[in-house]
């Protein structure tokens, strides 16, 4: 068994005496992109604040690369880069002036900042605002600002804040695809967000924070299974047979033109369906573009959690 690079131990954070996190726990292991969702005000930033070490008062033990991110902070900085959910930057610097700054202040060499600033302006566009002063960019561009900053000295933990607020459909698709990069170079990352859609494309595991505590956390198909959502399989033919295949086998809906989804039954097992509904399609004379068990939607799934946490008051 791997283990964990994050980890979480009965964290608590009250302020003014009123929880904010409660007992909170779990781990990340290394290379994972773990998801964090919750309501406004479940405490995710709080969390994420904790692991960047800016609140050091709290309950319960956290730890990155197994160093205490209190008592061994330099150990921790230099393992995480961080993007807050509004960074900050001397207004009046220039972009490049700015990220060189920080990386000195984090302790990135001089050799190392010259290569990687280059390299990273180039990679998020930003090539062509270096020498721009950071009160004349955009919201975007301040966000990717950050993101650069969070990436200067190749961390192997990235903790992301919000990081797709305020970016366009073609930067949030860039972000995604640099966060599966880091991925497969070994970087383990952790970010919040309330764009659910985004979470799905890119989490291998979400965790579900809700007024302080950890609701549940696990892989988009294991959270299905844990709400007690149906599982549903997928049906997408390139010739429909005149008899429909799904006689007997669970209750069928149209999806979209010839596409159906057969909800499984609670005993039912899904492969042995599957290949049932292949021997008697082929066998009717149908033809198959596609079959397999339908990807849950972590929207339906989140939808489900709000609606049972509502009827448990």
């Amino acid at each position: 068994m791997v283990a964990s690079l994050v980890q979480l131990r009965g964290v608590t954070k009250r302020f003014y005496g009123q929880p904010v996190l409660s007992d909170v726990s779990f781990d990340i292991a290394p290379g994972e992109v773990f998801g964090y969702i919750g309501p406004n005000g479940a405490g995710k930033t709080t969390t994420l604040k904790i692991l960047a070490g800016l609140i050091t008062k709290f309950e319960g033990e956290v730890t990155i690369g197994g160093a205490n991110v209190v008592t061994e902070r330099d150990k921790t900085h230099a393992l995480l880069g961080f993007l807050p959910q509004s960074a900050g930057f001397q207004n009046w610097r220039t972009v490049e002036s700015a990220l060189d700054t920080l990386g000195a202040l984090s302790g990135v060499p001089s050799a190392t900042r010259a290569k990687r600033i280059p390299e990273l302006l180039e990679r998020f566009g930003l090539s062509e605002a270096r020498t721009k002063k950071v009160k004349q960019l955009s919201g975007g561009m301040t966000q990717k600002l950050g993101l650069i900053q969070a990436l200067l000295h190749d961390p192997k933990v990235l903790v992301l804040d919000e990081p797709l607020e305020g970016l366009d459909p073609p930067s949030r698709k860039l972000l995604k695809d640099i966060i599966r990069e880091r991925q497969r170079a070994g970087t383990t990352v952790l970010f919040s967000s309330h764009i659910l859609s985004d979470v799905e494309d890119v989490a291998d595991r979400v965790g579900i924070l809700n007024a302080g505590k950890i609701a549940t956390s696990g892989s988009i198909r294991e959270l299905m299974t844990a709400f007690g959502l149906p599982i549903e399989i997928e049906v997408d033919l390139a010739v429909v047979p005149e008899t429909l295949p799904f006689d007997g086998l669970g209750t069928v809906t149209p999806h979209k033109p010839d596409q159906w989804r057969l909800e499984v039954p609670t005993s039912g097992d899904a492969d042995a369906i599957i290949h049932t509904l292949i021997e008697r399609t082929l066998a009717a004379g149908g033809r198959i573009r596609k079959i397999g068990v339908a990807e849950p939607d972590l929207d339906d799934l989140f939808a489900q959690y709000i609606t049972r946490s509502a009827a448990r008051g």
